[in-house]
């Protein structure tokens, strides 16, 4: 998919609202798996608009202390 075509789950029956009311900064994650974000960009004629665009999902945390295998050096 090339970065400038829509991803056709924007367009389906769960996908959020165009035109509703919707604070930048929003997440969404379709079905597939793909991330979007609520925020200002450029649409393909070069005007500045809010919208929905592509995102890379947010970092999951890592474990911490107790997952180590050998545990925490001492000393």
């Amino acid at each position: 998919m090339g970065s400038t075509l829509l991803h056709i789950c924007l367009e389906t029956a769960g996908a959020p609202d165009p035109l509703g009311d919707h604070e930048v900064g929003d997440r969404w994650i379709c079905e597939c798996g793909l991330n979007y974000v609520f925020h200002e960009g450029f649409n393909r004629g070069g005007g500045l608009t809010n919208d929905w665009f592509q995102a890379p999902p947010l970092p999951k945390p890592r474990r911490t202390g107790r997952a180590l295998l050998f545990g925490p050096r001492k000393g």
